[in-house]
């Protein structure tokens, strides 16, 4: 029943983008970093997906759902999601910035919200598919702050 209602609401999502006509960006990446909060600090990774819509050719908006692994262990885990948008100067130079919410997998009842953003050099191979090599920064407001800088590299395609 879960399948069906994903597949569901894909099918939708994709009849109603173009419907719009609007063209769809889609930017599976990863990451690796360093993570440093009160009470640890250590080598942390995400993976994850961007869905995001174009408003113009250098302009883009989306959601951002993640993985993020703080210390590379299995104590300190989350799903983040959340709305982004993004822009693109000078052709090559990408920056964008979101509001996330993390969900921790491991531990129940500590869901803090947090600040995503990125920094860094977009080159587009053709017009379906670009790659993006950026500095990511991730602001996670909870009990003892948490930040996590990293580096992330992203491959889209376009639809």
């Amino acid at each position: 029943m879960k399948m069906a209602c994903v597949i569901f609401v894909s099918i939708f999502f994709f009849l109603t983008v173009n419907t719009y006509g609007q063209t769809l960006l889609v930017r599976p990446g990863s990451s690796i970093g360093y993570c440093k909060a009160d009470d640890m600090e250590g080598l942390s990774y995400t993976y994850g997906i961007k869905v995001l819509l174009m408003a113009n050719e250098f302009q883009r908006y989306g959601v951002i759902i993640n993985h993020l692994n703080i210390l590379a262990d299995d104590k300190r885990s989350y799903i983040n999601t959340g709305i982004f948008i993004e822009q693109v100067v000078f052709k090559y130079f990408n920056m964008g910035i979101g509001t996330v919410g993390y969900i921790n997998i491991i531990q129940r009842g500590e869901n803090p919200f947090g600040l995503y953003s990125h920094l860094g050099f977009e080159y587009n191979f053709n017009k379906w598919f670009n790659v993006v090599l950026a500095y990511q920064s991730e602001s996670i407001f909870r009990k003892s702050y948490t930040m996590n800088n990293a580096f992330m590299l992203e491959i889209g395609f376009r639809f």
